[in-house]
């Protein structure tokens, strides 16, 4: 604790005051775009000490994805680049970034945190790509500026939200395809008042194909079919040039049916925020206040008897949380603090077919993080330092398995995790750019207290896991000219007591901790704005996620859900009314276990999507994913989707956009 009074009052020190600066910025090189997610307040890509990587709503716009996870498969450093949220298993709807391993990064969506805090899962359902306008990705270290969890970066997403129009404005949109593909939409805002403003984005979609792969396959099987809406409105109030007051209700709705009885998943999400911003000539202050409800209902059936009920699961959670950041910004630096508190509490309740309790866990937990940064600009650069203090505490966890009922002992786990970056400008095109930095995360209350079945393989939980400790480092080079930026990060990252699934035997695999784990990976990202209208993005990236010490068994063999290798390329343009994105992406070697027994193989993934324009302003819409009809394995009990081709219609109402890029930067979440 003295530790953290020092460094805290060493960066307080050294926070600029409030006055305002004396004298403008220095001419930067051109500008190829600006992120908030790295440091918490916007800036170039070109001039950020630490990696970063980016999907306007342009690109967003462009890609054939229904759902948020598969939009973000171009999003260089986003490990799950086979996601399929359609049809996997809840359980598995988890996030690495730049190879740390699952759950070893934040998302937030609007500045709130999108991760169950119970289970450590994304409900995509409630994020579906058409609602996405932007995607910010820090590659490292980030729990220094977010608190706990962030080890290997943290993924911010910002969804549809009121505009300041005079008349309302928007789309409705509806598509339909092969696979019995189904998408409708709508996104409209509209003034309300002189000061206040409303929005809302309403979805349904539909699919369905066979995605049991053959060991998991049975004689009685028919295809999987998925559904999924969402609203989302939201009230923006305008209380005077400085303020702004915001409320917003988010729910979603999806279903899985795996194409046999007793196969199945269903889930209601619901969300109500507000947010309170404040900001002057170069301070900035917002509140962000959040609550969540989730309800899962999960049936699994008998692998020796498809169909037949093995059991059924009812995991209902509860959170809520609090987000406070105060930024101060002047010529020679930038101060940065941010607070948030949050608790969780959840059951998993899992009955079997004769409705008796088999086995049951819950618990509540509490998160609270304290970060302080401050970022000093010099004549050829930046460097920044911060440190963030946390402490997970954990009052009641109970698990009941095999007929006996386990109390966890109430703790709570604290940690300090530094971080420490510098760019030094070559040249004013090339930047040199190096950071370090630790992090901490503590065990989610399922992988203490919930279990789940695969096929024949049952994931138990455990009481006893311990928090995830972890340093990183990363170096790289980015150059911009004009237009044009590309750029290249190493990054290495070292995670002690990580936690993990281990093989017990043939049917068993239990949650671990695992003594260290060491990722070693380069990303390399290249961007050319053609015009204002059209832009071509490459990425790849290799990485080396290993388990270094530990079980023999284990030891040299990749991390679960860490591909080796990943690749993509994007296109999109504007010319006049019409339309066009086209993406590929290469999906590199990934294991789904700890004995890299279950290989989930390579593949190429193609899509295209093009609007043009008909009567009247109305829109024909065409789009086609996985254009290669890549037999590819999503996880290991679900192949990915097939080649999908859907056509539809878009009605625009009200003031049409006129710009082809659109950047926004929300100031509550970071």
């Amino acid at each position: 604790m003295q530790m953290a009074l020092a460094a805290a009052a060493i960066i307080v020190a050294a926070a600029p005051a409030l006055s305002p600066s004396p004298s403008p910025a220095p001419t930067m090189p051109p500008v190829i775009e600006r992120v908030r997610v790295a440091t918490g307040t916007p800036q170039s890509m070109h001039r950020l000490p630490l990696g970063a990587s980016l999907l306007d709503a342009a690109q967003l716009r462009s890609m054939p994805s229904v759902t948020g996870d598969a939009a973000l498969r171009a999003l260089p450093g986003f490990d799950r680049n086979r996601s399929n949220s359609a049809f996997t298993n809840y359980g598995q709807l988890r996030v690495s970034f730049a190879g740390a391993g699952n759950d070893r990064g934040v998302i937030l969506v609007d500045g709130i945190p999108a991760q169950d805090a119970f289970g450590g899962q994304v409900d995509w359902a409630a994020y579906p790509a058409i609602d996405l306008t932007r995607a910010e990705l820090l590659r490292g270290p980030g729990s220094a500026l977010y608190g706990s969890g962030a080890i290997g970066g943290v993924l911010e997403l910002d969804t549809f939200a009121p505009h300041q129009a005079q008349t309302p404005a928007g789309f409705l949109q509806a598509a339909a395809g092969t696979h019995d593909a189904l998408d409708l939409a709508t996104l409209a805002t509209a003034p309300l008042s002189s000061k206040l403003t409303a929005s809302i984005a309403a979805t349904q979609q539909q699919s369905s194909y066979f995605d049991l792969p053959p060991g998991y396959q049975s004689p009685i099987d028919t295809p999987a079919l998925s559904r999924a809406k969402l609203v989302s409105l939201k009230f923006r109030y305008a209380a005077s040039s400085s303020t702004s007051i915001e409320y917003g209700y988010r729910g979603a709705w999806d279903y899985q049916q795996e194409g046999r009885p007793n196969y199945d998943f269903w889930r209601d999400f619901g969300q109500h925020h507000l947010t309170i911003d404040r900001s002057s000539a170069n301070a900035s202050l917002s509140a962000n206040i959040y609550v969540r409800n989730t309800f899962v209902t999960n049936r699994a059936d008998r692998s020796a008897a498809p169909g037949t009920l093995l059991y059924t699961q009812y995991v209902p959670t509860h959170e809520s949380g609090a987000i406070l950041q105060w930024t101060v910004d002047r010529r020679s630096g930038t101060f940065a603090a941010r607070a948030d508190a949050r608790s969780v509490g959840g059951v998993s309740d899992q009955l079997s077919a004769s409705n008796a309790t088999s086995a049951y866990g819950s618990g509540t937990q509490h998160v609270e993080d304290l970060a302080l940064q401050n970022t000093w600009r010099f004549r050829r650069g930046e460097a920044v330092a911060g440190i963030a203090g946390s402490a997970i505490s954990l009052p009641r966890a109970t698990v009941f398995s095999g007929g006996i009922a386990t109390s966890i002992v109430p703790h709570t786990d604290r940690a300090l995790s530094p971080r420490a970056a510098l760019r030094y400008d070559l040249t004013p095109q090339l930047a040199f750019r190096a950071s370090a930095g630790t992090g901490f995360r503590a065990p989610f209350l399922n992988e203490l207290v919930h279990g789940y079945v695969i096929g024949p393989v049952s994931y138990l939980p455990n009481p006893y896991l311990v928090p995830e400790r972890s340093s990183s480092i990363d170096a790289g080079l980015d150059w911009a000219r004009g237009s044009e930026e590309l750029s290249a990060d190493l990054v290495r990252t070292f995670v002690s007591d990580a936690i993990g699934f281990t093989t017990v035997d043939a049917t068993h695999q239990i949650r671990s901790n695992i003594a260290h784990t060491q990722t070693d990976g380069l990303i390399a990202t290249y961007t050319h704005r053609l015009s204002a209208c059209s832009s071509v993005t490459l990425s790849a990236t290799e990485q080396n996620a290993r388990v270094t010490a530990g079980e023999p068994a284990t030891i040299g063999k990749k991390l679960p859900y860490v591909p080796e290798a990943a690749a993509s390329a994007s296109f999109d343009t504007r010319a006049g009314a019409t339309q066009f994105g086209f993406t590929v992406a290469y999906l590199g070697q990934t294991f789904a276990d700890d004995l890299n027994r279950e290989p989930l193989g390579t593949s190429v993934v193609a899509g295209v999507r093009a609007s043009a324009p008909l009567r009247d302003g109305a829109r024909v819409l065409f789009s086609a994913d996985n254009l290669t009809n890549a037999r590819y394995l999503s996880s290991i009990d679900r192949y990915g989707p097939p080649a999908r081709v859907s056509v539809g219609l878009i009605l625009p109402f009200g003031t049409r956009a006129t710009s082809c890029r659109h950047v926004s930067f929300p100031r509550h979440g970071g």
